[in-house]
């Protein structure tokens, strides 16, 4: 049962300690990848500050009293379980005062990878994240901040990718149960039309596998090749053949779970040249090569 507590309004005032300087908690293990950044932690008993910085999901994978505030609302004290939420978008400051330590995990979200991943799921509408009240249980974050907790900790040493798609998969819950959509206009500024942008998305999504043109997509939107990839980047966040990219190393990592399939097949059937140009991809882009993936599955 949350309670308000004036008293301990005072005791934000006191001196903070910022949670993007993980240094002062215990057994901490962090990753950052370019969907954002991952930590298992025991946080200490005291203060704890998210500056309005970054988009912030913090999930107690323990039972414990918790005081928190988000933005200017007033502190409010309650028994946390297990599996309990704090989501604070970027414009809002969070404070968090423990009474005994407690271990979470914490995932940092930058604005664009957040606006992305709306993006791939919404499409072009305006997506705002609306916190749920404080003390919030949350059974699929937590089982997601425990796959992470289970990753960070391994012994041999997390794998970048599945740290990454771990990442992916909690931002995309959050938005679907934390976040307000709106029809918003018919297509970003300079942008492609609502209509043009999934249309270009179903397409690619079916034809990954063979060579596209940026003169055959921008056909399809009925627009000039410089003029098509100016709107595509507008409205994907990302050039056409950065968006074909992903998708192609979306679907080979589905196909790897398949040991009865050669990297080289896997390769091949997921629009790559060679199993070399799979492997240079996936270390670039994903942090792993097909062969690690595969042993890490």
């Amino acid at each position: 049962m949350i309670s308000s507590d004036r008293e301990l309004d005072a005791d934000f005032n006191s001196s903070d300690q910022d949670l993007q300087a993980f240094s002062s908690t215990t057994g901490e293990r962090t990753i950052a990848t370019q969907r954002g950044r991952a930590t298992y932690h025991l946080m200490p008993p005291g203060l704890h500050t998210f500056e309005a910085s970054e988009h912030v999901v913090l999930v107690g994978l323990e039972a414990a009293p918790v005081c928190a505030t988000l933005g200017g609302g007033k502190a409010e004290r309650y028994d946390a379980p297990a599996g309990s939420i704090i989501v604070k978008p970027a414009h809002l400051e969070a404070r968090l005062r423990l009474s005994q330590a407690r271990e979470s995990a914490t995932i940092v979200y930058p604005d664009d990878s957040l606006k992305e991943l709306a993006r791939q799921q919404f499409g072009p509408v305006e997506t705002e994240l609306t916190p749920p009240p404080l003390g919030t249980r949350d059974d699929n974050a937590l089982r997601v901040a425990q796959l992470l907790k289970a990753e960070l900790t391994k012994k041999e040493g997390a794998s970048r990718f599945h740290v990454e798609q771990l990442i992916a998969i909690l931002g995309i819950h959050v938005l679907h149960a934390y976040a307000t959509r709106t029809s918003g206009p018919a297509q970003f500024k300079g942008g492609l039309s609502r209509q043009s942008a999934q249309k270009l998305r179903e397409f690619l999504s079916i034809n990954l596998t063979r060579k596209i043109s940026v003169d055959e997509l921008a056909a399809l939107a009925k627009l000039s090749p410089k003029h098509f990839t100016q709107a595509f980047s507008r409205t994907f966040g990302m050039a056409p053949h950065r968006y074909l990219l992903d998708l192609r190393l979306d679907h080979a990592t589905r196909l790897l779970s398949d040991e009865a399939m050669t990297i080289a097949e896997v390769a091949y059937l997921s629009g790559f040249s060679s199993q070399s140009h799979l492997t240079a991809a996936m270390r670039k882009y994903r942090g792993t090569t097909p062969t690690r993936f595969r042993s890490s599955i």
